[in-house]
């Protein structure tokens, strides 16, 4: 019988992929154009990005879907053709990852502010969601990672969504965090650390996630994840981001290279990671080293 994704991932370290933003645009993504959307139109070219993945020891796939919520996909007229891009996007992943991996259904913010700060309801934005998540679960979707959050309200309303179309499906939440004055992780919307797990473990997420933030390096993610395994025992997920992006003659430029962040690899895993991944900027070459320091760890603790 297949091993469930939460069975794997309170047995073992699991190593997710790399960035499908930034790999989308080396692919030749215009700005301004939907990389969701790509899952319809240029699907080998998504395909081809993960399948360079899974070269790379990746175990873990995150689809094609970041911005494919229905309110998201608005701001590019493609609101009615939400369903079938993240039916879509999970079904390339889990061609490519096979049944041996395991694929979470990207769910990222839709872009706006929820009512009083915005227009948007809580209930527009459930239905928007549900849809989404329609879609990546009917795709073969193990579970759902809500990413890239910093409105706590925001990953409630997906949380509820999720809940809505299945019960049971395992669901990652994880908050982008910066740095601030003191030193210390708050999100854009000023939360702490203390504060988001304290409500990702009331909200009942099974797997605490961190990712992205502005001018996080891959140092700040081993203190994120300490800071997490301090606050709770649930299995945490880390995608940190290849440092800054800045811009070199042109081209969207991150300084981490493979080697430097491979080589914090180990004290995320002694932090607490149990899932392990990179946001914007990580490659196949910086998974396929992360793999090898994965297995350095393994074996020195067998």
């Amino acid at each position: 019988m297949r091993e469930a994704f939460l069975q794997a991932v309170r047995r073992r370290a699991l190593l997710a992929d790399g960035a499908m933003g930034t790999q989308l645009i080396e692919a030749g993504l215009a700005q301004g154009e939907s990389g969701d959307e790509w899952s319809l139109s240029q699907p080998e070219r998504v395909r081809k990005i993960h399948a360079a993945y899974v070269a790379a020891s990746s175990e873990v796939l995150v689809t094609n879907s970041f911005q494919a919520s229905s309110l998201a996909l608005a701001r590019y007229g493609l609101s009615e053709k939400s369903y079938e891009l993240n039916l879509r996007a999970a079904r390339i992943a889990r061609d490519c990852v096979g049944q041996a991996g395991f694929v979470l259904g990207d769910v990222g913010p839709f872009g706006g502010f929820l009512e009083p700060l915005g227009t948007t309801s809580r209930r527009d934005l459930e239905e928007s969601f549900a849809i989404q998540v329609n879609g990546l679960l009917d795709g073969g979707a193990d579970g759902i990672i809500i990413e890239t959050m910093t409105s706590l309200e925001e990953i409630e309303t997906a949380v509820a969504a999720i809940r809505r179309c299945r019960s049971g499906v395992p669901i990652v939440g994880s908050v982008t965090f910066d740095r601030v004055a003191d030193g210390d992780f708050r999100t854009m919307t000023g939360v702490s650390v203390d504060d988001t797990v304290d409500f990702l473990v009331r909200l009942g997420t099974e797997v605490l996630g961190c990712n992205c933030g502005t001018g996080l390096h891959i140092g700040d993610y081993v203190q994120l994840v300490a800071a997490y395994r301090r606050l709770s025992d649930l299995p945490i997920m880390v995608q940190p981001n290849a440092g800054q992006p800045r811009l070199d003659r042109g081209h969207i430029v991150y300084d981490e290279t493979p080697e430097r962040m491979a080589g914090a690899i180990p004290g995320l895993i002694e932090a607490g990671a149990s899932v392990v991944g990179g946001c914007c900027g990580t490659t196949p070459q910086h998974i396929a080293l992360f793999r090898r320091q994965m297995e350095h760890v393994a074996s020195a603790s067998s």
